[in-house]
């Protein structure tokens, strides 16, 4: 009789045993993170972490404001992850790290690093992060600033891969485009609420904000340059585009965020997209190049289309393509 509950006890080990291998990967979601600073700072997001092979294979962690260095989302695109296991630690040290464009006055190193006070193999459905020694660095300015609370939550799943469509308008009395994946800010400008556009019917397909983190995927920075900017009241103040900018490339939303001052960062996540090579211009297969178009006037405004007729129809009125390859391509579109 012993012998058969020692081999029921055995049997129950075995599975057990399987089913916390089985159960790698796991995604864990940052919960009430904060940081120590003038702002209201936070990190939110999720990450996945094999504890089986300790490494982190996807993520999607975003940061606010600090001082003057903008908001950011890490994500493969943009930055690397690795896990550091201390000899004797029960608990690795999880950092991703961001370069951000080449060396020079608009460079910028980031690293998120994040200690969890107990291991991430499933055995606790929240683990509370060390305080202090969880910390977002800068060595490139150097500066810093540690995490006072927060943890992870184990969650099923991550968030699932949601599609979203970047809708066109154009206003006829500022001659200008203007694209937004937001519904709210669709119907406001359908509705009158901002007065003056009107969709032309172009569109393209892009990812909602933190659905999609896979290949080339990066966030989608959002500018906005206000009709005026007054540098200093003894200066005066100079006309303004009234306009808004996008890019998905991080090194230049870290320069028009750092070198051209008029430029007002709204979102550093306005929806997610593909980057194409960027020697080459080239897209990822099951995507479609997306090409932008600077009017090349005081009120700089551009045109985002994966339209090659309508990239051609600007070009002829005057319009300078911009972005990677021969085309000019930005972006890379959802099929």
């Amino acid at each position: 009789m012993l012998s058969k509950y020692l081999r029921t006890g055995l049997l129950l080990a075995t599975l057990f045993a399987s089913l916390h291998v089985a159960a790698a990967p796991r995604y864990w979601m940052l919960t009430g993170v904060d940081f120590r600073t003038v702002y209201a700072g936070h990190a939110t997001g999720y990450f996945s972490y094999d504890d089986a092979t300790q490494t982190i294979s996807n993520w999607n962690v975003q940061v606010d404001l600090f001082f003057d260095v903008a908001a950011f989302t890490y994500v493969p695109g943009n930055s690397t992850a690795s896990v550091i296991q201390p000899a004797g630690a029960g608990a690795p040290t999880l950092v991703f790290s961001a370069t951000i464009g080449v060396p020079g006055p608009t460079y910028l190193v980031r690293q998120l690093r994040l200690v969890p006070l107990a291991a991430l193999d499933g055995s606790n459905v929240t683990v509370p992060l060390a305080t202090f020694s969880s910390i977002e660095e800068f060595p490139s300015l150097p500066d810093s600033r540690v995490v006072t609370a927060g943890s992870l939550a184990l969650i099923p799943e991550p968030p699932a891969v949601a599609i979203v469509q970047v809708d066109e308008f154009y206003n006829a009395a500022l001659r200008h485009y203007f694209i937004t994946a937001d519904a709210a800010e669709k119907q406001a400008l359908d509705t009158g609420v901002h007065s003056g556009w009107i969709r032309t019917g172009e569109s393209f397909k892009a990812y909602a904000k933190g659905s999609n983190t896979g290949g080339s995927v990066n966030p989608v920075c959002r500018f906005y340059g206000p009709p005026e900017f007054c540098y200093y009241s003894y200066y005066g103040c100079e006309p303004g585009p009234d306009s808004h900018f996008f890019s998905a490339d991080a090194g230049e939303c870290r320069t028009v965020d750092r070198g051209f001052g008029i430029w007002q960062l709204e979102r550093d996540n306005a929806f997610q997209i593909n980057l194409p090579d960027k020697a080459s211009g080239a897209c990822p297969v099951g995507t479609t190049p997306v090409y932008r178009l600077w009017n090349q006037r005081v009120d700089s405004n551009h045109r985002y289309t994966t339209s090659p007729a309508i990239r051609t129809q600007m070009l002829a009125a005057g319009y300078r393509a911009e972005g990677y390859g021969p085309d000019g391509v930005v972006m890379c579109a959802v099929q």
